[in-house]
């Protein structure tokens, strides 16, 4: 076997439990190769878990940290590394709970994961300037139906159990919170703030359902022609520009464009 035979066996039966120990590795007068070779095997696994308890804090207070330290294993175990930046490692950790017992019998505490995992995300996304509100006086009021928003890249809608926002703002202020467990749902938008902080809203159901259309490519008419089937043209209209005075404030937009 050569160096880089010996080298890809060796890493490979690390990454990987389904990878049996390489023969060559040898005893000494104190350990076995077995002990060896578990020496650097559980030194990885620790790592690994020790990145995902550093991404999510949250749901490991939630959790706790005996059950935290099952769930890493679990994904651990299930999810070898394809990854040289451990930064990209753990993203997979909310959706491997909604797929796994038991951790997918509790939706609030998994989507604790996933409004964890949006932050980090939105930190993490591409640089985007967010224009200003006064963007929109170099647009033809006849023009401005036509209207269609691009937002900042990190910009994430997430439809999660009404008080996963309340649990985070609690352990993260560290106060004492149990998980949520409302049937209900509420929506949250996590963005990228102007100074370059990771930031998220509770949004009420109607500038929810506005963001979503804008987000999904709808133009400004489209946006109130939506708000309308809830309320008379007028109040959507009204609606609509409120909401989008307010996504400039916030700096969820990059740019605007006519269609």
């Amino acid at each position: 076997m050569t160096l880089a035979e010996l080298q890809t066996a060796f890493q490979d039966a690390v990454l990987n439990m389904a990878h049996a120990m390489p023969d060559s590795i040898m005893a000494s007068r104190q350990q076995t190769a077995a002990e060896r070779f578990g020496i650097y095997r559980d030194a990885y696994r620790l790592r690994l878990a020790e990145f995902l308890s550093n991404d999510y804090p949250v749901l490991r207070a939630v959790l706790g940290d005996e059950s935290f330290n099952a769930l890493a294993r679990a994904y651990i175990d299930a999810t070898p590394s394809p990854y040289r930046n451990a930064r990209w490692y753990g993203r997979g950790l909310p959706d491997f709970m909604q797929a796994n017992a038991p951790w997918q019998n509790t939706r609030a505490v998994g989507d604790l994961g996933l409004f964890e995992r949006a932050l980090a995300d939105a930190f993490d996304a591409a640089d985007s300037d967010a224009i200003d509100v006064s963007a929109l006086a170099c647009i033809a009021e006849e023009d401005q139906p036509r209207l269609r928003f691009t937002f900042q890249a990190g910009l994430a809608l997430l439809n999660l159990a009404k008080g996963v926002a309340a649990a985070h703002q609690a352990v993260t202020g560290d106060f004492e919170v149990d998980p949520p467990s409302s049937t209900e749902e509420e929506t949250i938008v996590v963005w990228r703030d102007r100074a370059q902080q990771a930031f998220y809203r509770v949004l009420e159901e109607d500038e929810a359902l506005a963001l979503d259309c804008a987000s999904m490519g709808g133009t400004f008419a489209e946006i109130c022609g939506l708000l309308s089937l809830r309320m008379d043209e007028e109040a959507a209209a009204n609606h609509a520009a409120v909401f989008l005075i307010q996504w400039f404030t916030d700096g969820l937009i990059a740019s605007i464009a006519c269609e």
